[in-house]
């Protein structure tokens, strides 16, 4: 199916989201969108699928102008918790693509395509909350590609996926549909599939660059745009590892230890079994594995929130789970940046209160946010007035006012473009530098690398049952 926008331009009040942006995508055709959380990317796919809010205000052509969701259109949404029902089961939630048609799903048919892309069969009967982003991406991946549509739009299809899955999706996203318009900030796993790619900055397209699916070389050689130039330099592998301001993390003293831990969950094997695990103050941890490996369960085991199946977790001294009864440490002692960034800030909060409640004032919170690449226009912003990128910093912004001992990060630069995910990177490191301890986890190895003082892999860690059911 061809596509093709012409002039199209879309307010909110006095904030411009989109300026007269001209796009085609031919019959057959791959094309990427790339450029800032904020620039525009997600605007532009909500308006091919006709989704805007009733307050935006749009002109400008779409063509064909109405589409059958589902059938004639696809969509793979950015926010994999936000999309499921968390009252019904992820295997309900991925039959949904058929029975919104009057039709139900051959038999077996969702359970192998989500076996093909890592997923366990097993897993079709737990709840969303149960799931990683990861795995909810494949589901959401198969049930918008269940009817092979002749035009799919994916928003940040692999942004919770590590290397190896999100090519194994990307493909599979690409081979199921015939014209596919996807957003993204992974430029390498973008270029390599896509045939066009269209930069935004701030609402506007500023370069169309034909990659061929040449991967990155293929954009490198043909961008000229600044800001395209800007984006490429950004990428973990053109930069320097950052440099540290000191050795702390060799001598500080031990913020958090896991001994002995076993983790599970309720009705399902151990996830990871006899973990021993320190950090220690002014060090930042990176903690590496495949998407529904682990990661999200170790990291909520180091901030007290997940209860293990036995050994002890120890927070600044505080045994906190040993024995039946929860110990607490001192009020903000640990923050978190969860995964499910929408879900973790009050929709009724201007961004600014969110950040504030964890003990900063309006100045500080003011202060935070140009750290993190916001302005004074997000400070009164609801969350969802805000990107995904930008919720993602709004999140950092917070941990960051708490003024803990200890911040555990889940996939903290997962939906950031190369540019704001190499200054939350450096920010990350200069806390740490100043005796914080960090633990992020990530599928980004060559992201984290560049800022961390050690890197653990899942796999060195402790034995896992071989189920992708986390």
């Amino acid at each position: 199916m061809r596509l093709a926008v012409e002039r199209l331009s879309v307010r909110y009040g006095n904030v411009t989201a989109l300026r007269e942006v001209d796009l085609t995508v031919a019959d057959g055709e791959v094309v990427a969108l790339i450029g800032e959380s904020g620039s525009g990317k997600s605007t532009l796919l909500d308006a091919v699928l006709g989704v805007l809010p009733a307050s935006a205000a749009v002109s400008g052509t779409i063509r064909p102008d109405r589409l059958r969701r589902g059938v004639e259109v696809g969509y793979v949404a950015q926010d994999p918790f936000g999309s499921c029902d968390p009252v019904w089961t992820v295997g309900h939630h991925v039959a949904e693509a058929w029975r919104a048609h009057g039709q139900r799903p051959p038999r077996g048919h969702i359970a192998r395509r989500l076996a093909a892309l890592g997923v366990a069969p097993g897993a079709l009967r737990r709840r969303p909350h149960t799931w990683s982003g990861g795995m909810l991406q494949r589901a959401d991946l198969v049930a918008a590609t269940a009817h092979a549509p002749p035009l799919l739009l994916a928003d940040e299809p692999t942004s919770a996926l590590d290397a190896d899955a999100a090519e194994a999706a990307m493909t599979t996203l690409v081979r199921s549909a015939r014209s596919v318009l996807v957003a993204g900030h992974d430029l390498a796993l973008l270029t390599r599939h896509a045939d066009e790619v269209h930069v935004l900055e701030r609402g506007r397209v500023v370069e169309r660059v034909r990659v061929d699916r040449g991967g990155v070389a293929a954009l490198a050689a043909r961008a000229s745009h600044p800001h395209t130039r800007e984006l490429l330099a950004a990428l973990p592998g053109a930069a320097a590892r950052l440099p540290h301001g000191h050795h702390a993390a060799a001598r500080g003293a031990p913020v958090a230890a896991l001994e002995r831990v076993t983790l599970a969950h309720p009705g399902s094997g151990p996830v990871l079994v006899d973990v021993d695990l320190q950090v220690r103050a002014g060090e930042v941890l990176g903690v590496h594995g495949p998407s529904g490996g682990g990661k999200t369960t170790l990291l909520r085991a180091l901030a007290g929130l997940h209860r293990p199946a036995s050994g002890t977790v120890r927070l600044g001294g505080v045994d906190v789970w040993s024995g039946r009864r929860p110990r607490r440490p001192r009020p903000g002692f640990v923050m978190p940046i969860f995964q499910d960034v929408a879900a973790s800030l009050d929709p009724r909060w201007p961004a600014w209160r969110s950040v504030a409640e964890a003990g900063a004032t309006r100045a500080e919170v003011e202060r935070l946010f140009a750290a993190v690449g916001l302005d004074h226009r997000h400070l009164g912003a609801r969350p969802h007035q805000l990107s995904g990128g930008q919720r993602q910093r709004v999140a950092i912004a917070r941990a960051l006012a708490g003024r803990a001992e200890l911040i555990v990060a889940d996939e903290p630069t997962a939906a950031l473009d190369p540019t704001v995910a190499a200054g939350v990177s450096r920010l990350l490191r200069e806390v740490a530098d100043r005796g914080c301890a960090v633990v992020v986890a990530s599928h980004d190895r060559a992201r984290v690398n560049s800022y961390a003082d050690r890197v653990v892999r899942l796999a060195e860690l402790g034995i896992r049952d071989g189920r992708s059911e986390l």
